[in-house]
């Protein structure tokens, strides 16, 4: 009778688990118990791979024999992707190449040119092993192909000041993002509209080319003349940028409508008018200049000073610094670099932001409306108000820090809120029209450098110089990235959101390790031995007080 009870019991429990077995084949679900939810990916990631309405496919560039950093970033981009195929119905596939696994030479480095002409930048280092230095190449990025098309993703980027170690670990929490950001990219269908508007001397087409070509890959981007009430009908955000001429009170009031209304805004221009072509001859002068917008943001909540920073965290400018006609490179404070960011999404992780001849800006009272500072000067700087003049030949004498201590600038800053109209209690600038005030919540961008934004045009190659280029430091800053990463955030894009997470690097100490090393050697190998004596020694005790002798196992 037991047997069958046993049996019954037997195939019960075999029952139970084939039904399991069956309703979570059904559905799927997963559990992550970590602290930072590494190996979790976002609701917006869960909803954008399972809309997929074709097959994506991912080449990864970054396998073969890596050192543990990289190879931790490796088995964390693996990690993501095993997940996103999962969560896109294994509408996801992916592979991994190792670029170096190629035998012949000549083959290898054919193989090498080719990546990079796909976009993906590779990464030199020396590899120390067995006391031997050793020159390595690896491609830390991928391809994501989907339709046909395909985009790079390049997953080593973030703060270049910090150490390598931090540098991986920004890469490893930038995974999921970048991943997805590109499958976005190519599986977009419905594209936000953005004005850029002119009308008033702003930079020409071929100076925003940079910036223009990036937001046509996601969004549908138009030049807008602010000529009437419906001038931005239609459109998601509006982009005021480098206006030279100043704005009438009918643009004005037609771009205060549209802000209270729920449209986005971005103000990215000089509060200060610079003759920066005057400096190829030593010296130039900084004057005032009224566009007529300091009233609607100072209604907003925020201020532009009449001022330039100086910064002692500087880039470089090219002097003559000789009588034979000799040049040097100098450093040039009105060239202030921005390399620490707060912990918005905006900024998280982002590598340093290079600005010329920025003001600053000053928050004032807006009754509900969330002022956030995205780029600040360092606490080692200063402000010089108009009018004042620049004299290059004032670079060839040593900065003096002690007159740099004016603390941190603010350069650009984000509102956000439910505004209120600059018309409600003036004069309406168009007959029996009617102001709307704080009617839908809204953002709004203000960033006092055009340079931010503005590109140079290599007239001999008929192309724009990227945003964001130092020529004298020959360095690629992320101004671009930061504009993105804006427009994302204020065309309420989820998928910047996912730049939140954040996963703790928890290094060991190196120095610890070396002292204690021969200690846990020993406990490592004396441990299991002891052990093992202990349960046998335990054991037979047992067996002598329980039988009297002890039996042969």
């Amino acid at each position: 009778m037991k047997k069958k009870n046993d049996i019954l019991e037997y195939v019960f429990l075999i029952a139970i688990l084939v039904f399991v077995n069956i309703i979570l084949s059904e559905h799927f679900f997963r559990l992550d118990f970590t602290e930072d939810k590494r190996y979790s990916i976002s609701p917006v990631s869960q909803k954008v791979l399972s809309e997929l309405d074709g097959d994506v496919y991912v080449e990864i560039f970054l396998d073969g024999e890596l050192n543990p950093d990289y190879d931790r970033l490796r088995k964390s981009i693996k990690e993501k992707l095993d997940q996103f195929k999962a969560y896109s119905n294994n509408k996801l596939e992916y592979r991994f190449i190792n670029p170096s696994d190629e035998a012949d030479e000549q083959m290898r480095e054919r193989g090498f040119r080719l990546i990079a002409q796909r976009g993906i930048k590779p990464k030199y280092f020396l590899e120390e092993k067995n006391g031997q230095k050793t020159e390595k190449l690896i491609f830390p990025g991928a391809i994501v192909s989907y339709r046909q098309n395909e985009t790079p993703v390049q997953f080593l980027k973030g703060n270049k000041v910090q150490s390598d170690e931090e540098q991986l670990n920004q890469a490893v929490e930038g995974v999921e993002f970048e991943l997805l950001k590109a499958i976005r990219k190519l599986s977009i269908t419905q594209y936000k509209s953005i004005a850029i508007i002119e009308g008033h001397d702003e930079p020409s087409k071929e100076n925003l080319e940079d910036i223009t070509s990036t937001l046509n890959e996601f969004y549908a981007v138009k030049r807008v003349r602010l000529d009437s009430l419906n001038a931005l009908k239609n459109v998601d955000l509006a982009m005021v940028i480098g206006p030279k001429l100043a704005y009438t009170e009918k643009e004005k009031f037609i771009l205060d409508q549209f802000i209270n209304n729920g449209g986005k805004a971005m103000f990215i221009y000089d509060a200060i008018d610079i003759r920066k072509d005057s400096l190829k001859n030593g010296e130039t002068f900084g004057l005032s200049k009224n566009l007529n917008l300091d009233d609607l943001l100072f209604r907003y909540g925020v201020r532009m000073n009449q001022s330039v920073v100086e910064d002692m965290n500087c880039a470089k400018t090219v002097v003559q610094t000789g009588l034979n006609g000799e040049v040097q490179a100098l450093n040039f404070p009105y060239y202030p670099i921005i390399y620490q960011f707060g912990n918005h999404p905006i900024v998280k992780n982002m590598d340093a932001i290079v600005l010329r001849f920025a003001g600053s800006l000053d928050t004032v009272k807006a009754n509900g409306i969330k002022k956030t500072p995205l780029i600040q000067t360092s606490i080692q700087s200063k402000e010089v108000q108009v009018p004042f003049q620049i004299d290059l030949d004032e670079l060839k004498k040593d900065l003096n820090p002690e007159s740099f201590k004016g603390g941190n600038k603010t350069v650009a800053c984000l509102l956000e809120g439910d505004f209120a109209s600059l018309y409600k209690s003036r004069p309406v600038p168009f007959e029996n029209a009617t102001v709307v005030s704080g009617a839908k919540p809204s953002k709004i961008l203000v960033c006092g450098d055009l340079e931010m934004i503005r590109n140079d045009y290599d007239a001999n190659r008929k192309m724009p110089v990227p945003v964001g280029y130092d020529r004298d430091m020959r360095y690629l800053f992320s101004n671009k990235e930061f504009i993105m990463n804006t427009i994302d955030y204020m065309m309420e894009e989820e998928l910047l959101l996912v730049r939140e997470k954040e996963v703790v690097l928890r290094p060991l100490n190196d120095q610890k390790i070396k002292a204690d090393k021969k200690f846990w050697q020993i406990i490592n190998i004396v441990s299991p031995i002891m052990i093992v004596l202990i349960y046998g020694i335990s054991r037979y005790m047992w067996r002598k007080k329980k039988y009297g002798t002890p039996r042969n196992s």
